[in-house]
């Protein structure tokens, strides 16, 4: 991608020290966020996907590599091709499709989530109806219907 197509992707909130990408945006190559990271709707990452910080990852939006954060919040029908990681809590919105949450901190997952594997530290949220294949915790598996 070359610098001025970033620059229109991509904003920085500088107080926050947050990057703000907007809707329909993709990046071929792996990215790094030395800061908190929003995306808006249907962004795609096709390489790994680091943040140094918080990452809010828009509706329909899609990640073929690894994703890692302090803490995510992933938006409904998003899909993550490899690993997420977190050292803290994440949140998984409707119909989120991924294969493995490796989190130090909780996990809440809302209805429809499809998800293979689950690891985490703290508890394990699960709201509504979701697939999952299998879930290691140190702390608890609550389990709401809506």
């Amino acid at each position: 991608m070359k610098t001025d197509d970033a620059a229109r992707l991509v904003r920085k909130h500088v107080k926050s020290n947050t990057y703000i990408i907007k809707d329909d945006a993709f990046f071929e190559k792996s990215v790094h966020v030395r800061g908190n990271l929003i995306t808006g709707t249907h962004v795609g990452f096709w390489g790994d996907l680091i943040v140094e910080g918080s990452l809010s990852l828009g509706n329909r939006s899609t990640v073929r590599g690894n994703v890692r954060a302090e803490s995510a919040f992933i938006g409904n029908d998003a899909e993550l091709s490899g690993i997420l990681t977190t050292t803290d809590d994440t949140t998984l919105l409707e119909g989120v499709r991924l294969t493995e949450i490796d989190s130090s901190g909780s996990v809440t997952i809302k209805p429809d989530a499809v998800i293979d594997r689950i690891v985490a530290e703290g508890n394990v949220e699960i709201n509504g109806k979701a697939s999952i294949g299998y879930i290691s915790t140190k702390g608890k598996v609550i389990v709401r219907k809506t």
